[in-house]
């Protein structure tokens, strides 16, 4: 998945002045991938190659006059693990200004400061051209060529804003922290097993009944050994000795080890019911809840904590996702902002019911989000989904840009998630990117999304490749080194 970030800077270049900028650039270390492109064809053309700067001087001059366009529009910048692009503005498109700013994938380290980085460069370079052309000497002028502002075309939507500004923010951080425990990741994992979370429900509801689940007593329905034991782990299940009475039934009490239950034993104490000694009674092991598990299967809490791994995964910072405390109504809801498209989504752990469907709407309505997420653990009933799906019907029709996924279940959810964002970061990189395409005679954003793509196999080919030589033996190293000296 890519990810786009841009600036401004109120500053209009005339034709002449562009090519002096991507020269500048290019001595500070910077290749303008369109430029260099005519530069290649330029020199196939004459006999002469050192006479390539004069022909893309004379062409420039002929373009300006013939089709009043600028030969420059801007250019592409190209390094390992992000990409630059620049774009001047164009008076016959309406745009002004010029335009600095970067794609970059979740391994890219510090894309923003990297985008700072070359906002200066483009500055600097600005500062020369106008040196040169002898204009633009003041103080002001100078620090007008400095004065970058963030691009509110791929910055924050204001429904995002909105659902953040909703919500009390002291709740709101105390939340947010807590949903990021490390503890509560490890026990989301887990949880999204259908039966761990029936088993852990029938255990919670047992104990707030006042009774115990026995693992002796459950049979069949009992989990396997390792099941409870990972459960134990990850802090939501406890085990505990439970003692009842064998006349009446009635549970005396539960201790915590068979260490305090040999305290008991060397006491002498006696049951309250019927006068018989503790170790006489009945004993069994049993498990109970833990606080960790009572605080995941409410409100849907361990959905969120599943579906913020998944987001990291994806590459979408923390800073870019927005968390509302629980409702009580069983549900969680949280947005994302990927490229400047606000995703809604609202999770529920069990079944899309006609008042889910409705809740949806009305807080989509409320933030303005174009993206609305709908995940349920449980069973899809044919009026919610008719609900939501007339719903996304009358927006479209009356021409609003609109997307509506309904996840059944947490894989094929992240499955749609994931295309879902990488639709969004295509279309945003076409729109930032469409005014260069006619320099570089094909989509500057299909260049780009492809070029990320084959340097991404190339690098998993290469891991792979070096786990290979890490898991071969020394007698296989030596076998081939015989072979390539042909011994």
């Amino acid at each position: 998945m890519l990810f786009l970030a841009s600036k401004l800077l109120d500053h209009d270049v005339n034709d002449a002045a562009r090519l002096q900028v991507l020269v500048r650039l290019q001595e500070k270390g910077m290749k303008p991938l369109i430029r260099t492109t005519r530069l290649s064809c330029y020199e196939a053309t004459l006999s002469d190659s050192q006479r390539a700067g004069e022909m893309e001087r004379a062409i420039a001059l002929q373009t300006g006059q013939e089709k009043h366009a600028p030969y420059v529009r801007g250019d592409i910048f190209c390094f390992d693990d992000h990409v630059f692009f620049l774009v001047f503005g164009d008076s016959q498109s309406g745009s002004k200004g010029t335009r600095a700013g970067i794609v970059y994938e979740q391994r890219t380290v510090e894309p923003l400061r990297k985008l700072d980085s070359f906002c200066h460069a483009v500055s600097l370079s600005l500062a020369d051209a106008a040196s040169e052309a002898g204009v633009g000497g003041s103080e002001e002028d100078r620090m007008m060529l400095t004065a970058w502002r963030q691009d509110w075309s791929t910055a924050v939507h204001q429904g995002f804003m909105r659902f953040i500004a909703r919500q009390d923010v002291d709740s709101l951080y105390t939340f947010t922290r807590t949903e990021s425990a490390s503890e509560r990741v490890r026990a989301a994992a887990l949880m999204e097993d259908d039966y761990t979370r029936y088993f852990l429900r029938c255990v919670k509801e047992a104990s707030g009944e006042g009774y115990a689940v026995g693992l002796q007593s459950a049979g069949t329905n009992a989990p396997a050994e390792f099941l409870i034991n990972r459960l134990i782990e990850a802090g939501l299940l406890r085990r505990e000795v439970l003692i009842s009475c064998r006349k009446t039934e009635h549970m005396l009490f539960t201790i915590p080890s068979s260490d305090a239950l040999a305290t008991l034993t060397v006491s002498e104490a006696k049951c309250s019911e019927c006068g018989a000694k503790i170790v006489d009674e009945k004993i069994e092991e049993v498990v109970g809840p833990t606080q960790l598990a009572a605080a995941m299967l409410e409100d849907g809490a361990w959905l969120v904590n599943r579906f913020r791994v998944i987001l990291r995964e994806f590459g979408v910072p923390d800073s870019e996702v927005a968390l509302e405390p629980p409702t009580g109504e069983g549900e969680a809801r949280l947005m994302v902002n990927v490229c400047g498209e606000p995703f809604l989504l609202v999770l529920r752990d069990g079944d899309l019911t006609p008042a889910f469907a409705r809740r949806a709407v009305d807080i989509k309505i409320n933030t303005a989000a174009r993206h609305l997420v709908v995940v349920v653990t449980g069973t899809v009933h044919n009026e919610g989904r008719l609900s939501l799906m007339n719903f996304a019907k009358r927006l479209t029709r009356n021409g609003n840009d609109f997307e509506l996924i309904i996840g059944e279940g947490i894989g094929a959810a992240s499955s749609e998630l994931q295309r879902a964002f990488e639709r969004v970061s295509h279309k945003v990189l076409g729109e930032q990117l469409c005014e260069l395409d006619d320099s570089l005679g094909g989509s500057a954003a299909l260049l780009i999304t492809t070029r990320f793509q084959l340097m991404r196999g190339t690098a998993e080919d290469e891991t792979t490749a070096q786990l290979s030589r890490t898991n071969e033996t020394p007698a296989t190293v030596l076998h081939s080194s015989v072979q390539t000296l042909g011994l």
